[in-house]
């Protein structure tokens, strides 16, 4: 569609083209506001010039004739009204009609104004030939033959320039009508074409526009929704191509890395849960089998059965037949084997005390959130502490979220090591492999408002809190391959 945009070349950018469309209306608009400024001014300046020498004139042949008169009949009488001849006035006169002259170009009134200085300077030589007479008599027939006769054809000139001017005034009035008529019309014709002109251009650059754009939008919209195999867009400006070609590359290279990204995120899942089994101290193995063999050798069998029993369901429960996705009940179940197997190990300093609220059985997790923790407060806090101390897991609901606390009132955590700790769990810096891979697991799992705190006092103890969405295991599974769908 471009190629039929006058002749424009269709390599050229978009913002020269748009320019170009621009200029193509602004230079003739421009073109006739100028024109019909121009003339505007020429008729404004050509009618203020003759308002004006109009109002000059009509003032000064007001009051001339009979100041000068006036004037003149004193002088004449020897009046001590006026002793000297009114020749500054005739000056004036003079100047006034000679700045008329300058600024009149019609020649009618151009030759009346001739004819004023005319008898402005016969009527100075008139007023000194009566500054020479001193008869009375004389005077009064110089006066009533020269004077006032010059005066009054002063004044019947000025008013010829009048007349004059103001119908040369009327006939401006009306040749300005006609000039800014045609001026209008003209400008009214120009401005048509241009605009008719524009409009094609610019629904031909517009249509240029949308329609590879719109396609461009509906391969987004594709490789958004997983089709990364996207046609082609026919395009007649280079941004616009170049657009395309580049969203087709990243079609391919999002498609290349999605399949990487899969295979990365269920070798990394699979690691995950064998980094957390692989955990589990061998020595605690060793230990418990140990302590088991000594309770058999003392007599003590019901005490060895119940820990052979407690060492089968922490295995059973840390197995889960292979899911990593489990009920609290399970983990509370799990967890509670641990310590049973720890306390009879050591019986002398630890207690623990497990509260799961019915309501809460069924609320799910990963597996192995509980036991690393309670792990840690019983190696951290409890052995580190001399005398007797206590473990208290408590499970609880605030509305859609589940809170579970794993307390212990050991040796606790100094206020410097507390700090290192919370910075290292926020910026998921490696703290110990338990912690860390709890909190990595629950930011994985539920995302950033959700996962562990921990808050201490040295001497008194450290309490760790969990907070995770109440989820059914169907749910919390589904939702866990939804963000893994969604990070690849």
């Amino acid at each position: 569609m471009n190629r039929l945009f006058c002749g424009v070349d269709k390599n050229m950018s978009l913002h020269r083209k748009l320019r170009y469309i621009i200029l193509s209306l602004a230079i003739p608009l421009v073109a006739c506001m100028v024109a019909a400024l121009g003339v505007f001014a020429y008729y404004a300046s050509q009618y203020r010039g003759i308002t004006r020498n109009v109002t000059i004139s009509s003032s000064f042949n007001l009051d001339f004739k009979e100041n000068i008169d006036l004037k003149m009949y004193h002088y004449s009488v020897s009046s001590r009204q006026q002793e000297e001849l009114p020749v500054e006035d005739v000056d004036e006169a003079i100047a006034i009609a000679r700045s008329l002259k300058a600024t009149t170009s019609y020649k009618e009134s151009r030759q009346a104004l001739l004819h004023v200085l005319d008898y402005c300077e016969n009527l100075k030589s008139r007023m000194y030939m009566l500054e020479q007479t001193e008869d009375y008599d004389s005077r009064q027939v110089q006066l009533e033959n020269n004077i006032y006769v010059l005066t009054n054809l002063i004044r019947g000139k000025m008013l010829d320039y009048i007349y004059y001017e103001a119908g040369y005034l009327s006939k401006l009035g009306a040749e300005m009508m006609r000039s800014i008529t045609a001026a209008m019309l003209c400008i009214g014709g120009v401005m048509f074409v241009v605009v008719v002109t524009v409009l094609q251009r610019s629904f031909s650059f517009s249509k240029g526009i949308t329609q590879p754009v719109s396609r461009l939008c509906e391969n987004v919209r594709k490789i958004g929704e997983g089709q990364f195999q996207v046609d082609a867009v026919e395009a007649y400006d280079y941004e616009i191509a170049g657009l395309d070609a580049g969203i087709r590359r990243m079609a391919e290279r999002i498609s290349l890395l999605l399949e990487n990204v899969k295979r990365e995120e269920m070798l990394h899942h699979k690691m995950e849960l064998q980094l957390l089994q692989a955990q589990i101290n061998p020595h605690f193995l060793y230990n418990t089998l140990d302590t088991i063999v000594w309770l058999v050798e003392c007599g003590m069998n019901d005490e060895a059965v119940k820990m052979l029993g407690d060492l089968s369901v922490f295995f059973r429960t840390m197995l889960s037949k292979g899911e990593d996705i489990i009920s609290l009940q399970e983990e509370v179940t799990h967890t509670r084997s641990y310590l049973d197997i720890q306390q009879v190990r050591y019986r002398d300093i630890l207690d623990f005390e497990i509260v799961l609220p019915k309501e809460l059985f069924g609320a799910c997790l990963p597996k192995l959130t509980l036991q690393p923790l309670a792990e840690n407060a019983l190696y951290h806090g409890v052995k580190e502490k001399r005398g007797k101390s206590k473990i208290w897991i408590q499970c609880s609901r605030e509305g859609d979220t589940v809170v579970i606390q794993v307390r212990d009132n050991g040796i606790g955590i100094s206020a410097e090591r507390l700090r290192e700790l919370k910075e290292a769990l926020n910026s998921r810096q490696r703290v110990g492999f338990g912690m860390s891979a709890v909190q990595e697991r629950l930011r994985l799992c539920y995302g950033e408002p959700y996962g562990m705190s921990v808050c201490s006092e040295y001497g008194k103890g450290t309490c760790v809190e969990i907070r995770i969405p109440f989820l059914e295991k169907s749910t919390m599974q589904q939702d866990k391959a939804e963000k893994i769908e969604q990070k690849s």
